[in-house]
């Protein structure tokens, strides 16, 4: 009865006339007959229109795969696991053969019944592109068919070798691919699901084209055709992933059959990078001839002896076959030694610029006096003394480079020292040209760098570019930076302010779709040392206040909770939001005036009067109910300074500008906006949306103290002033700023220098000390005290439970355990900065160790960044807080290849939306330094990573930029020492 039903509904829908085209035709004659248990295929050919033909024919397809899957199920890996075939092969190398394949089965078979019903229930409206994204946008089929193919070639290396091993195996697999109606082989039916999402591309390709725009699936194909092309994108690279492995693993096979002595070189995690043939001087004074092998974690050193008599070439495996480029020689393994163990001895390579100049130089003289001796033998007047001079000129020059060229050999010397269970062990490589010597030091360092950081786990931060930002003023540095927070989707910009101590200007950095400043303009006439992002409010409902709580509640703005009196507000700027700014008026000296002409003319007061304190409360957006003022937060300084400081007036306005403020205050409180807090105690407040270049900030508050440090913490804004006052901000019932707190943590000469939050609590160092505040209660729960030293704290930083902390002018870090607040450990950054300017010249190198500190803190993940006063960027692995009761040791400190000439400036963290697609090869991939995964678990790892849409990156801002890989003098040395830059790093 259903298959009559159906019938007759679908003859009635197709029962119209239509036109047939060519194409129409071929896929009406393609259809084959079916038989009468499949009746719907039948029933519907007898459609006219090619997109339902199409559907149909998706249909079939759908079924046929579902059927060689059901095949790869029912007749394989259901009969191995049967007892009666137990002694076919051993359970769990049936699984390994059969991994995934039956949650591939279980997702087509859903897609083939939707499909099936949506074919039931035909019209010429009907859709299918939700079918699609309803089965194929879930995360498990990703992940799926991705471990799937990672497992793919392991599966067919398994099923030959038991195939080989076990006849009785081998008949099995005979007999099923006898009985298969295509007679296709066990290893056919497994590649049918790599097969398989290219004709998905293809069939919605030819849906879209049949179906108009008007339809209401056209969307929906348009949406699937890209979710399908991204999932085929990522399995073609899982796939070339798998293959690369597979590839890698075979050169390690193969250098290890041909080193003598060589044994377990082949693991998961190893990659081999490059070889290369060197001497190396012995004991006795002779100069052998010797072979490097680089691998990701290990340096081989092997002789290398010329064969004799018939050599049997190995058959290469593919085309850049190891085995290959080292026929002929004979290797046999000297030394092991692990990275880890191996540094390089820097000598002194102060003159390497100053010899290759001269080389260089005589080159082109050797050149031109050659050309001089052509053109005077071609003179006709007597020219005998001129041809004697210029030949005694090209001899002097020659004889000259040859001795250069001969004094250069010293720099393919490579000095490397060894760490062994006897002690240290010097080695001197010589390569055969510097060039290869000097790319063989970089890729070494390189390698190590990685390996000691990240290890085997994770991949090494990805440097993208430096980014430098002109000076518009003499004298102007980096500060602070924040990024800000963008509409869902969308890239941030990241606000980066500047100051030359009069002047306060922020240059917005746009990272979509390349990382560029777009505007630099100036603020303020301060210097801004703080900025902060802050998120709108939220959208909850708000328990009221009764009205005789507050008078004017229809006039929202920006006021204070004050004792003493309870009609005081906080002044907003005029025309903050004002779309006819003049765009001319770039220069700071203009926005200066136009600011201060701004504030003394046409001031709005946005007002709101407030009961007395004792029966104010404060209303938490976030909760829906009402705190009561905690003593703590009444001001314990004069109330009439508090006033003047805060540009207070007394009385209520209801004048339009106030109404218009207070529709301002309102719109801002539905967006993020940017907070920048300045050494003459304004915090000026911007949407985060607007174009800085033509609009004024939408709020301006002034305090009696300089702003240090500006955190947002649930609900509210903790600003730290430099008399040793905290304020918090809070909203008021409609989502604007009216509410201020003072908290006394520190004083004038101990102000807080530094806030982070903690689980849940705000640390501020004040100091030699940090006081732990609840943002809730606004109290101070507890003091610690971490050193006895004079030297206050500039920096913290919190990573995996443990507190992070630099003092003032210091070369050292300490760490606390965040519960217990014991020292873990103290950490100086001496060494390892040292280690990183080897190649700077000496008095650069004492200058900067001489003044050498800690000036920036950053903790992302599992790794602490480090910036010093000296330029370099160090970074420090944190999967475990060190402590003596776990045997855990300070953290390794590693330097970055890349970094400043001057000071580290401040570094931040920015979160960029990225499109959806598999992570290209980076730089590091393509010198063989990227790991790449070994199992599915690592693959689906990876998926997840690329679903989130999200790419992490730090940003270190500072004066100049260095690479402090290279250890000699370039012409372009110093040049944008005094430019400053932007690094950004992918993590």
């Amino acid at each position: 009865m259903k298959r009559d039903g159906l019938r007759l509904r679908l003859s009635g829908t197709f029962s119209g006339s239509l036109s047939v085209s060519d194409d129409e035709s071929k896929v009406r004659k393609a259809k084959s007959s079916v038989d009468d248990d499949n009746m719907l295929p039948r029933v519907i050919s007898s459609a006219t229109d090619t997109r339902t033909h199409v559907v149909v024919e998706l249909y079939e397809t759908e079924k046929s795969y579902v059927e060689a899957v059901e095949i790869l199920v029912k007749k394989y890996l259901h009969p191995l696991k049967s007892p009666e075939n137990a002694g076919l092969l051993d359970a769990f190398v049936v699984d390994e053969i059969f991994y995934q394949v039956p949650a591939i089965l279980n997702v087509h078979q859903e897609f083939l019944e939707k499909l099936r019903r949506r074919l039931e229930q035909w019209d010429l409206q009907q859709k299918v592109g939700d079918v699609f994204l309803d089965v194929f946008t879930k995360p498990t089929v990703m992940d799926t068919y991705m471990s799937f193919i990672s497992n793919l070639k392991k599966a067919k290396e398994t099923i030959k070798t038991a195939a080989s091993s076990r006849p009785a195996f081998a008949k099995f697999l005979d007999a099923m691919a006898r009985d298969h109606k295509g007679k296709l082989s066990l290893d056919n039916l497994l590649i049918k699901p790599v097969q398989k999402f290219p004709s998905y591309k293809l069939l919605i390709q030819r849906l879209i084209k049949h179906t108009d725009q008007s339809h209401p699936d056209h969307k929906l194909l348009l949406d699937a055709q890209k979710e399908i092309h991204n999932l085929l994108e990522l399995i073609n690279c899982t796939e070339r992933e798998s293959l690369e492995l597979e590839m890698q693993q075979q050169s390690l096979r193969e250098l290890e059959s041909m080193i003598e002595g060589l044994s377990n070189l082949v693991t998961s995690d190893r990659i081999f990078i490059r070889h290369e043939t060197v001497t190396i001087p012995s004991a006795q004074g002779t100069i052998k001839d010797r072979a490097l092998f680089l691998f990701n974690d290990t340096l081989l050193i092997t002789s290398v002896k010329r064969r004799t008599g018939t050599i049997k070439k190995p058959i290469p495996t593919y085309q850049s076959s190891i085995a290959s480029q080292m026929e002929g020689n004979k290797y046999k393994l000297l030394m092991r030694i692990n990275l880890a163990d191996l540094e390089i001895v820097k000598s002194k390579d102060e003159n390497l610029r100053r010899i290759m100049h001269e080389v260089e130089t005589l080159t082109e003289d050797a050149k031109t006096l050659a050309q001089i001796s052509e053109h005077v033998a071609a003179l006709h007047y007597p020219h005998t003394p001129l041809e004697d001079l210029v030949r005694e000129l090209l001899c002097s020059v020659t004889r000259q480079l040859s001795e250069r060229q001969n004094s250069d050999t010293q720099l393919c010397f490579m000095e490397i020292s060894v760490n062994t269970s006897s002690g240290s062990e010097n080695l001197t490589i010589i390569f055969s040209k510097t060039e290869k010597r000097s790319n063989w030091e970089e890729l070494i360092i390189e390698t190590k760098q990685k390996l000691s950081v990240y290890g085997h786990e994770r991949p090494a931060p990805e440097f993208l570019s430096p980014v430098p930002i002109r000076k518009t003023r003499a004298g102007l540095q980096f500060t602070c930076a924040a990024p800000t927070l963008p509409p869902k989707g969308q890239s941030p910009d990241v606000w980066v302010c500047n100051s030359d101590g009069y002047v306060g200007q922020v240059c917005v950095l746009t990272l979509s779709p390349n990382p560029q400043v777009t505007s630099c303009n100036g603020v303020c006439n301060a210097r801004i040392l703080c900025v902060a992002c802050v998120p709108p409010a939220p959208h909850t409902t708000i328990d009221l206040p009764p009205t005789s709580h507050i008078s004017g509640a229809n006039k929202p703005g920006i006021s204070i909770s004050d004792p003493d009196d309870s009609c005081k507000n906080i002044r907003l700027d005029s025309s903050s939001s004002s779309d006819e700014e003049d765009d001319g008026s770039s220069s700071e000296n203009q926005d200066a005036q136009s600011e201060r002409s701004h504030e003394s003319g046409s001031l709005r007061y946005a007002t709101r009067t407030l009961t007395p304190n004792h029966s104010k409360s404060l209303s938490t957006p976030h909760t829906g109910q009402n705190i009561q003022v905690h003593p703590v937060m009444k001001s314990n300084s004069n109330p009439a300074v508090d006033k003047q400081a805060m540009g207070i007036t007394s009385g209520t306005l209801s004048s339009p500008a106030s109404r218009q403020s207070s529709e301002d205050s309102s719109t801002t409180a539905n967006q993020p906006t940017m907070w920048l807090g300045t050494e003459d105690g304004c915090i000026h407040v911007y949407n985060c949306l607007d174009n800085i270049r033509i609009k004024k900030n939408k709020v301006k508050l002034q305090h009696n103290s300089g702003v240090h440090s500006i955190v947002y913490v649930e609900g509210k804004v903790f600003v730290a002033l430099g008399n040793g006052d905290l304020v918090a901000y809070c909203r008021d019932i409609e989502g604007s700023w009216a509410e201020r707190s003072t908290i006394q943590v520190g004083t004038g000469s101990t102000p807080v220098s530094s806030m982070l939050l903690s689980e849940g609590r705000l640390w501020c160092a004040t100091h030699s000390s940090i006081k732990i505040i609840n943002p809730h209660t606004l109290q101070i729960d507890e003091t610690f005290q971490i050193s006895s030293e004079t030297k206050p704290i500039s920096h913290m930083a919190v990573s995996h439970g443990a507190i992070w902390l630099s003092l003032h002018n210091a070369a050292q870090l300490r760490g606390y355990n965040a519960t217990t607040r014991e020292l873990i450990c103290e950490i100086n950054i001496t060494p390892h900065v040292t280690k990183m300017l080897h190649g700077c010249d000496d008095i650069i190198r004492q200058h900067k160790a001489a003044c050498l500190r800690v000036t920036a803190l950053l903790a992302h993940r599992d790794t602490l960044w480090i910036g010093t006063s000296a330029g370099v960027l160090l970074t420090a692995p944190l999967h475990n807080v060190p402590s003596a009761r776990s045997g855990l040791t300070q953290p390794h400190i590693t330097g970055i290849p890349y970094g400043h000439t001057g000071h580290v400036r401040f570094l931040t963290i920015v979160e960029n939306p990225v499109p959806q697609k598999p992570t290209k090869p980076t730089q590091l991939k393509a010198k063989g330094l990227s790991r790449r995964s070994a199992n599915a678990e690592k693959l689906q790892k990876q998926a997840e990573n690329n679903k989130n849409n999200m790419e992490t990156l730090i940003i270190s801002g500072g004066d100049g930029y260095e690479d402090f890989r290279s250890s000699t003098m370039t012409e372009d040395a110093g040049r944008e020492d005094s430019t400053n830059h932007l690094l950004l790093w992918r993590v």
